[in-house]
């Protein structure tokens, strides 16, 4: 929606007409979009994250693709580019990086030799084991103080806002 229509609605807090000598049509403040909060919520937590998975030595990437796998192992490069919102050409690099690392490896599956499956290693899912508990409590702390139900509710929600961007053409 555009800032003509939402200043017209008057649906979004804090927005103000431009003075009649100001070029600027429209002034917020950033706290009022939800996004906000998405992204320096985000922020925070993946410096959070890559600290306690330092002394695992797995950068928070490495983690992001760990975590798929050891839930559903033997994904293409497409698939996973997809799931974890992160672009193909990146993607293939820090994969090289893991099977270098022997977190992970790459098959071809007989059926289709064109296709080329990222599949979790034993040592991957060591990795994973190893480092939980510190994802977990990361993320607990993320949601210190939520009930039950507001957790449930939260999630609710972001997924509808994820379904709204992917609806709008987003990853």
């Amino acid at each position: 929606m555009s800032p003509a229509i939402l200043r017209q609605r008057g649906s979004m807090q804090g927005v103000t007409r431009a003075l009649p000598d100001d070029p600027t049509p429209v002034r917020f403040s950033v706290t009022d979009f939800p996004t906000y909060y998405i992204y320096t919520i985000q922020s925070g937590n993946l410096a959070a994250l890559n600290h306690a998975l330092r002394p695992f030595g797995i950068p928070v990437m490495f983690w992001r693709v760990l975590a798929v796998l050891q839930e559903s192992d033997g994904h293409n490069i497409s698939y996973l580019s997809g799931k974890l919102a992160i672009d193909r050409s990146n993607l293939s690099r820090i994969v090289d990086q893991m099977a270098r690392d022997g977190l992970v490896e790459r098959r071809t599956p007989a059926h289709d030799r064109r296709n080329v499956l990222v599949c979790i290693t034993a040592a991957g899912r060591r990795k994973v084991a190893e480092a939980f508990p510190a994802v977990l409590r990361i993320v607990e702390s993320t949601l210190d103080g939520f009930s039950a139900q507001e957790r449930r509710t939260l999630l609710a929600l972001l997924k509808r806002m994820r379904n709204n961007v992917l609806q709008q053409g987003g990853r």
